[in-house]
């Protein structure tokens, strides 16, 4: 892989995970960038070292997994960059593993709160799933599953603090993958 193609593929992932309007899906990854610009860049050696230590598929996962860490900057300029994408490769080997047992905390709080749904406030609180998440009981992939099965998540929601998460997880969708074994797992699991 070429530098200029690293740095085209970040622009065009920061474009997609921190907006509402570009969609990388419909776009194409389709940025303007010029060489000129590249060049210009401080942090033209960690993108260097992208392109020389990963083929295209690898650097598009290195850029998404330190998108979707909270790093709204892609993380490439940090130290802890590439730890965070082995941690986003570990997680998502085994993501099957993780859904179902994410699923059943959910399901236990459900019956522990006596809640109908998951996906919706409950006395002033935010939704079961949100609160699981913040405090790092499920994993952001598991809200993005279960969004591609309900269609829970509203963007423009009023509330401050779940805006950054849902457009997180609308733009994390693409990304994901359902296997079999997810999908027997989540589908009409919930109301």
């Amino acid at each position: 892989m070429e530098p200029f193609e690293v740095y085209r593929l970040y622009l065009a992932l920061k474009l997609h995970f921190t907006t509402k309007e570009y969609d990388i899906t419909k776009t194409k990854g389709a940025v303007r960038a010029s060489e000129k610009a590249f060049l210009k860049r401080k942090d033209l050696l960690s993108i260097r070292k992208i392109a020389r230590d990963y083929t295209r598929k690898e650097a598009i996962n290195f850029l998404v997994a330190n998108f979707v860490s909270g790093d709204r900057w892609g993380g490439i300029f940090d130290a802890q960059s590439k730890e965070r994408y082995e941690t986003w490769k570990a997680r998502n080997a085994n993501f099957a593993y993780t859904f179902e047992q994410d699923v059943a905390k959910i399901d236990y709080e459900m019956e522990k709160d006596n809640i109908e749904s998951p996906f919706f406030a409950d006395n002033g609180k935010h939704p079961l799933v949100f609160r699981l998440y913040f405090g790092q009981m499920i994993c952001l992939e598991t809200l993005v599953i279960l969004d591609k099965f309900y269609n829970y998540v509203n963007i423009d929601n009023d509330d401050i603090f779940l805006q950054d998460i849902s457009l997180l997880i609308k733009k994390y969708r693409p990304f994901t993958q359902i296997s079999d074994r997810i999908r027997i797992a989540g589908e009409m699991h919930y109301k």
